[in-house]
């Protein structure tokens, strides 16, 4: 009951936000699924011996590391719609997964980041499903993005990240590393130029500010929230890792685009969080502030009960 209000407002902001990607999709049909496009072209040309850091329209050239590749291999002798298809309808059908996996209501397909990481077909989402899965193949996630790292720490997946470790020692025998090491300034100003998210990093004040928030919040739920906030050049898809432990309140302020609302939403969950702690506070805001999904460790089979899901928000 006390989630009610949440229930009503978020699927309003998200429809609003997506509603309007969705909109761009259909005035332009060539970005549903553009971004497994480009990452499987970025593939075929390194496989091919060209430079994969030189692929893709001005506006969007890849500028992932080497790893980066290896999910888009498969894909370099099908055709460009197939490759559209397969990376959209799978994002969409491992999203559902996840969600029921969490435990959060169907209109969580509509959060903008994760809405839109099912339009471009991009593996933020395989990267989530890796994660909420468990196990040791979920240290196959910081193979892909490196940023999942933090969630494999704060879940203290010892032999995941051992194996995303053997993973990245062993294809450095035949990934275009010298290239990448080579050209890191390069393809560093490139996805600078191309970030569309408002990480702190490189802001040294602003940085502090965010450590100190995501401190306040438990070292587990704060490296779970870590990358949007203080990853450079972080994308506003990268908040879909996060999902596990993003409140209302955090879905609120990060759902919409405007800069600055990645660290305002967090202080904002920081300020409400210690005010609960002083006040009683109205408990549809107060449940505002806990995790909208299960807040429990993926691998644990059986769902907590609200009273334990609000006991583990620290």
């Amino acid at each position: 009951m006390s989630r009610r209000p949440w229930n009503i407002v978020l699927p309003v902001v998200f429809a609003l936000v997506s509603g309007r990607l969705a909109l761009e999709s259909v005035l332009d049909f060539r970005s549903v699924g553009s971004h497994a496009s480009i990452y499987t072209d970025a593939a075929r040309a390194w496989l091919a011996g060209g430079d994969p850091w030189q692929v893709g329209p001005p506006a969007a050239i890849f500028a992932g590391p080497p790893p980066m590749l290896l999910p888009f291999v498969p894909f370099v002798g099908l055709p460009l719609d197939v490759t559209r298809l397969v990376w959209v309808g799978g994002s969409l059908a491992l999203a559902i997964w996840t969600l029921r996996r969490i435990g959060l209501p169907g209109y969580w397909l509509a959060f903008p980041p994760l809405f839109q990481a099912i339009q471009l077909g991009h593996p933020e989402v395989l990267v989530l499903w890796l994660l909420v899965s468990g196990g040791v193949a979920s240290g196959l996630a910081a193979v892909i993005k490196p940023y999942a790292g933090f969630a494999l720490l704060a879940e203290r997946r010892w032999a995941a990240i051992t194996l995303g470790l053997l993973v990245v020692a062993v294809t450095a025998a035949f990934l275009p590393w010298p290239r990448f090491v080579e050209d890191f300034p390069r393809i560093s100003a490139t996805l600078a130029e191309q970030s569309h998210g408002d990480s702190t990093f490189g802001v040294p004040l602003a940085m502090a500010v965010a450590v100190l928030a995501l401190a306040s919040l438990g070292v587990r739920r704060g490296l779970w929230l870590a990358a949007p906030v203080l990853w450079p050049s972080a994308q506003p898809i990268y908040k879909v890792t996060a999902i596990p432990w993003i409140s209302p309140v955090l879905a609120l302020f990060w759902a919409v685009p405007i800069p600055g609302a990645t660290l305002a939403g967090l202080l904002a969950e920081v300020a409400l969080l210690q005010a609960a702690r002083r006040w009683h506070l109205p408990a549809w805001l107060e449940s505002g502030t806990q995790p909208a999904g299960l807040a429990r460790a993926p691998e644990s089979p059986v769902p907590l009960s609200e009273p334990a899901r609000l006991a583990a928000r620290a």
